[in-house]
């Protein structure tokens, strides 16, 4: 009956249905507190992780928004700063000069629009300024501060212009400057703050004003950022973080204010709810089933039970008498009889009882059958129990071995016959074979193994066996060793725990150690033990393997000193620098770490050889050893740096101590040498919380500072940041220059007096996503720094001949492009080769392309730049001497110089109408370049005063904003065409 247990001998106990109910029950139950449970702790975690989410998107945008209005207060102020000076300076030309001011900020700052001046005293009022209600935000009168600080109006609509903010800078006491800028502007910056699809931000202004918006598109409420009701019923929201996030935006009037919908907050938690509802239901659903399956199964076995008591008497039988049968032999010994279970033992498949005793002797192994019959034969003559184990060949070709036992026995009737009981003992012989290989094996692997074995008695811990090899290693007689125990290979100290180890569980015991042995002549060696518990002479021993790892610890010690110190000074290295620091991080103790830089030693090197800047490298590290001795933990971290790191403050009298000791003069191997040194120096907590972290702020504020004339340099937070936007700024030019995302513009350069075009000079620009232009002054230096130059180089060259070809296909075809060469290009040697490559590319005349140096680079590689010249001479290039002037070379370069134009710099030009000095000094270049018979070019002509002077003082060309903006060579050509047309 279901929900009994049936007992009796063998039979299996039913589990009770009544029970698995219970249990089921107890289970949905404890299933549904878990369920509630993680459900109530994923709502807590699902609202305030949304609530992190708009906190994070608020400040975001607000750190986002700080750059553009940094940049337009910027612009405002630079305006406002130049017109204070051209007021204080030249009145007269103040509008006229600030018109190109306020030209020049704008094309930079694109996003501020319509500048243009207030003078308040003038008015009495300010009606120009844009009023909200008569108060500008962060002002607190009806105009802008005089505290040099720019004010914001609120955001209005402008006709052409859309929304702009409206802002304002003081110029002095009266006068202001006021512009706008534009949102569209400032929503570009927002919409690259990285933000959920489910938050949405916007930005107000003074009085809480909507200025933008960003994020998802919805309008942010109170309603629907709050909690719903029923979550106040059912859980304490005290632990609730708000949905909605409010940052200011730096130091300026505006915040940012973010929020994440109760709705969008609550859906992941909806779709979990709803997924453990049906989890549950399914569970439920699952149980009831389980409980008629088990009903009907416990009815089954019920059955199956009462049929398994019947037989049970039968099943033990056969397990009793399983692998044996019955056998006898006739009084005649010709006639073998045998049961069902022998047949199967002899491999007698026949199905017959009785055999001949022939036919089973011939299915014995041969080696068996004679000490067979022998025995048989003994029995039935004396009478005596019969015992032997045999071996038979079966059909199938396998060796079974049988163990047959029987005795003489006389019937009712007077006839002897031999009747007994045979056995399947293959297993026993199978079993005793492989233990005599094993012992064999053990036997081989003990005496002859290199390695030292023993075997002692758990309880006495004496030594009951030894292999040759132990005998070897440690110096004993096989006598003198079997007479030991454990304890005399140890020292006394190490008795009680190697007493302790033997008793140790296995997992005590399997743990790596080290031990120390001693020989029989004292001396100590090191061992790493091995053992395994085995019977040996029927008591508990223990196998062990003693492994001599004496010479490898030596080794690992050499690795680790090796790993941990420096081999040039044998000072700790940067790993152990490392450790050093991340102990007093871990225990949180303040230090400084000072990097070390030595300067210098690579022309050392390439002069003298490595032998002796290593050698000179040591003398340094002697010398800081023993000036640091005492005050810090002295590294070194390369061959041309270390690192002195302090649990005490670095104090300015020892770092320049140091600085002193590294620059006095060296002497080495009849060489005198003297470095110099920079030192950065950072602190823990303050500048940084990870050890790889300070080494590397430190080392940033001595690169920083490489040719300072101070030694010592403190990090501070802007050389990171400066060094991260160096960095971030190389990489966009990297891939700028591997895109060729640059454009070539050309400026026009005329004669006197009639300005017709005689060449044009070709400008790089870098193009950015906004429109604007970075110029070659800001990523020139940068690509010449990072090895880039040559590459753009060639663009360039490449990109001017392609515009010769369309001057030429253009009927302007007798102008020459002039191209600037950076001394970088200048040292790669591929200058002439690159040249004559794209003349030949385009089919360009020898005076296609006409080649620019600047004085400074024939002074840093003077012999260089001549070879050059003369070998672009000899091809036929035009070569022009830019920035003449400039360069404070000797006026006996030009004597050697192959050159064809002379270039006065725009700094001679700026004032040659105006000051006697800068007019002189271009005479003096004119009446050169005609001794010399070069061309003479102005540069930075801008007004038609400088125009006509050098005209009538002999120049030859002239080049600047009077005759043409640089521009693209398309616009320049249209331009021209025009030109001709009218003409005609």
């Amino acid at each position: 009956m279901s929900g009994q247990t049936i007992t009796g001998s063998g039979a299996p106990k039913v589990v009770s249905q009544r029970a698995i109910l219970v249990l089921g029950s107890l289970t949905a139950v404890l299933l549904l507190v878990i369920l509630t449970s993680d459900l109530r702790s994923n709502l807590r975690a699902q609202w305030n992780e949304s609530a992190r989410r708009a906190n994070e998107v608020a400040l975001s945008a607000a750190q986002m928004l700080q750059a553009p209005l940094r940049m337009s207060i910027n612009a405002l102020m630079v305006i406002a700063e130049e017109s204070h000076h051209l007021q204080q300076t030249v009145p007269q030309q103040h509008d006229a000069l600030m018109q190109n001011v306020v030209a020049a900020v704008v094309r930079r700052q694109p996003q501020v629009v319509d500048v243009g001046f207030v003078d308040i005293a003038a008015t009495g009022e300010a009606p120009a300024l844009p009023q909200d209600g008569g108060v500008w935000t962060s002002c607190d009168t009806n105009l802008p501060s005089i505290t040099g600080m720019p004010c914001f109006g609120a955001a209005e609509k402008k006709p052409g212009r859309g929304m702009v903010l409206p802002i304002a800078a003081p110029v002095d006491g009266h006068k202001w400057v006021v512009g706008n800028i534009r949102i569209a502007a400032l929503e570009r910056y927002l919409a690259s703050v990285p933000h959920p699809r489910s938050v949405s931000f916007l930005v107000k202004g003074g009085y809480g004003r909507v200025v933008m918006r960003g994020g998802k598109p919805a309008a942010v409420s109170n309603a629907e950022s709050e909690m719903p009701r029923w979550m106040r019923w059912v859980i304490d929201t005290s632990t609730f973080a708000p949905l909605r996030a409010t940052a200011p935006v730096g130091s300026y009037p505006f915040t940012v204010e973010a929020e994440v919908t109760s709705q969008d907050a609550l859906a992941p938690w909806y779709r979990q709810l709803t997924a453990i509802v049906i989890f549950y239901l399914f569970y439920l659903a699952a149980f009831i089933c389980l409980l008629r399956v088990v009903a009907r199964a416990t009815a089954l076995q019920h059955h199956y039970i009462r049929s398994l008591h019947a037989k049970s008497e039968d099943l033990r039988l056969a397990q009793r008498v399983g692998r044996t049968g019955m056998w006898s032999l006739s009084d005649d010994g010709q006639c073998f009889e045998y049961s069902e279970e022998a047949e199967e033992l002899f491999g007698l498949h026949n199905g017959k009882t009785i055999t001949s005793i022939k036919d089973v002797l011939a299915m014995v192994v041969p080696s068996d059958r004679w000490s067979l019959m022998r025995r048989v034969k003994a029995a039935w003559v004396s009478g005596a129990r019969l015992h032997t184990e045999f071996r038979l060949y079966l059909d199938s070709g396998a060796v079974r071995y049988l163990s047959a036992g029987g005795q003489v026995v006389t019937d009712e009737s007077g006839l002897r016959r031999m009747t007994g009981t045979i056995a399947d003992v293959t297993e026993q012989w199978e079993a005793r074979r492989l233990q005599k290989e094993s012992e064999h094996r053990f036997e081989v692997l003990f005496e002859q193994n290199p390695l030292p074995f023993w075997v002692f008695d758990i309880a006495s811990l004496r030594i009951l066996e030894v292999n040759a090899a132990a005998l070897r290693a440690y110096g004993y007689s096989r006598e003198e060793f079997l007479a030991m125990s454990i304890l005399d290979l140890r020292d006394p100290g190490d008795h009680p725990t190697l007493i302790a180890h033997v008793a140790a569980p296995l997992e005590a015991r399997q743990a790596r150690k080290i031990w120390l042995h001693r020989t029989k002549s004292g001396s100590a060696i090191s061992v790493r033990i091995h053992s395994a518990e085995i019977m040996f002479a029927n008591r508990p021993a223990r196998l062990v393997l003693a492994e001599d790892i004496t010479s490898h610890l030596a080794d690992e010690r050499e690795l680790a000193y090796r790993a941990s110190h420096d081999l040039v000074t044998g000072l700790p290295n940067q790993h152990a620098l490392m450790e050093w620091m991340d102990v007093r991080i871990a225990a949180g103790s303040s230090f400084e770490v000072a990097y070390l830089q030595l300067l210098g030693l690579d022309a050392i090197g390439d002069t003298f050889g490595i032998n002796v800047s290593t050698g000179i490298v040591q003398v340094v590290a002697s010398r800081l050893a023993q000036l640091s001795d005492g005050h810090g933990y002295l590294t070194a971290i390369t061959h041309q740096a270390f690192v002195l790191a302090d649990s005490n403050p670095l104090t300015d009298a020892l770092l320049h101590a140091i600085a002193e000791c590294v620059t006095e003069p060296i002497y080495y191997k009849d060489t005198q040498h003297q470095i110099s040194i920079v030192i950065g120096v950072a602190s823990y907590p303050r500048d940084g919380i990870q050890s790889d972290a300070l080494i590397a702020r430190a080392a940033l504020a001595a690169h920083a500072h490489l040719h300072s004339d101070k030694p010592i340099h403190h990090f501070e937070p802007l050389m990171a940041q400066q060094s991260r936007e160096k960095l971030h700024f190389s990489a966009s030019l990297r891939r700028a220059v591997k895109r060729s995302e640059f454009e070539l513009h050309f400026q026009p350069i005329a004669d006197f007096p009639d300005m017709h075009p005689i060449g044009l000079e070709a400008l790089i620009r870098w193009p950015q996503g906004d429109g604007s232009y970075i110029f070659p002054s800001s990523f020139i230096p940068v690509c010449e720094e990072s090895g880039l130059i040559v590459p753009l180089g060639q663009w360039v060259l490449d990109q001017a001949a392609k515009a010769s070809r369309e001057l030429r296909d253009a009927g302007f075809g007798d102008l020459s492009i002039a191209v600037n060469v950076s001394p970088a290009e200048l040292r790669s040697s591929d200058l002439i080769a690159n040249l004559r490559a794209v003349r030949d590319t385009y089919s360009l005349a020898h005076n296609a392309l006409r080649v620019e140096l600047t004085e400074s680079c024939l002074i840093e590689h003077r012999d260089k730049a001549i070879a050059v010249m003369k070998q672009l001479r000899a091809d036929g290039v035009a070569v022009a001497l830019d920035d003449f002037g400039t360069g404070f070379s000797g006026l006996s370069y030009l004597r050697d110089l192959p050159i064809d134009m002379l270039k006065i710099d725009q700094a001679f030009v700026r004032n040659i109408d105006r000051d006697a000095r800068s007019a002189t000094i271009c005479d003096a270049i004119i009446a050169l370049g005609k001794s010399l018979k070069v061309s003479i070019v102005a540069e930075g002509i801008e007004r038609y005063s400088q125009y006509r002077w050098l005209n009538k003082h002999g120049c030859d060309g002239a080049q600047g904003y009077y005759i043409g903006r640089p521009g693209k060579l398309s616009d320049l050509l249209a331009q021209w065409s025009r030109a001709k047309d009218r003409v005609r």
